[in-house]
Parts: C-alpha cells; sequence; structure tokens
C-alpha cells in the first residue's frame, strides 16, 4: 500500500512541476480528464435538483397558503417552469400575485443556488 502511495504522490509531482516539451502534452490531457471528471461528479443536475429544490420549498411552505403551496409544487413539476418562474419573477422582477416580499426572494435565493445545475 505504501509503494502505491508513493507511486502516486512521484507521479503528482512529476506531472506538477515537469514542463518538459515531452511531458507537457500528457500533462495538459491529464489535466483536462480530471479537471472533467471532476467537475461532472461536483455538479447536481436534472431531476435531482427539481428534488433538492422542493425539499428546500418544503421547509418553509408550512407558512404558505394552499394555492402558494400548489404553485410551489407546480413550478417545481418540471425543469422548464422552474427556469420560467426563475427568469419572469427572479431575474426579470416581476409581480407575482401569489409570492411577493420576503417569500419571492426566498423562493428565488433557492433557486439561484442550483441554478447551473438547471441549465
Amino acid at each position: 500500500m505504501k509503494k502505491t502511495l508513493w507511486l502516486v504522490v512521484a507521479i503528482l509531482l512529476l506531472a506538477t512541476f515537469s514542463d518538459h516539451p515531452t511531458i507537457k502534452p500528457y500533462k495538459e490531457q491529464l489535466y483536462a480528464l480530471f479537471s472533467e471528471s471532476v467537475g461532472q461528479a461536483s455538479q447536481v443536475h436534472g431531476e435531482q435538483v427539481l428534488r433538492t429544490i422542493s425539499a428546500r420549498f418544503a421547509a418553509f411552505s408550512g407558512e404558505l397558503g394552499q394555492k402558494q403551496q400548489d404553485e410551489l409544487k407546480r413550478i417545481t413539476s418540471d425543469k422548464t417552469e422552474l427556469l420560467a418562474f426563475y427568469q419572469a419573477y427572479c431575474v426579470e422582477k416581476q409581480f407575482n400575485p401569489l409570492f411577493f416580499g420576503d417569500t419571492q426572494g426566498r423562493i428565488c435565493d433557492v433557486i439561484a443556488e442550483f441554478e447551473r445545475g438547471m441549465r
């Protein structure tokens, strides 16, 4: 196990501190592969985002009326609905008769947190 660890450390040191022209293309490929896989693993996508946002909304939806809760369920039922709501009421700041003031701010904050994963 220790030998494997030292081998990994040696490869990482070589890749990090080496800018030799023969090693540089392999180093760039290794970095590209690593950054791509890490980026994909750390992002939350699609249905998982909708479930997470629904759970966050459920935390404060008890304070809301029935029509407001129904509207939250509707906008979290589909990715396009959620993005349309975000664009209209959070980005363009249009008036929403169901959500306004602090409630709309909380909803927009939750959606903004996961907005990158929705696109």
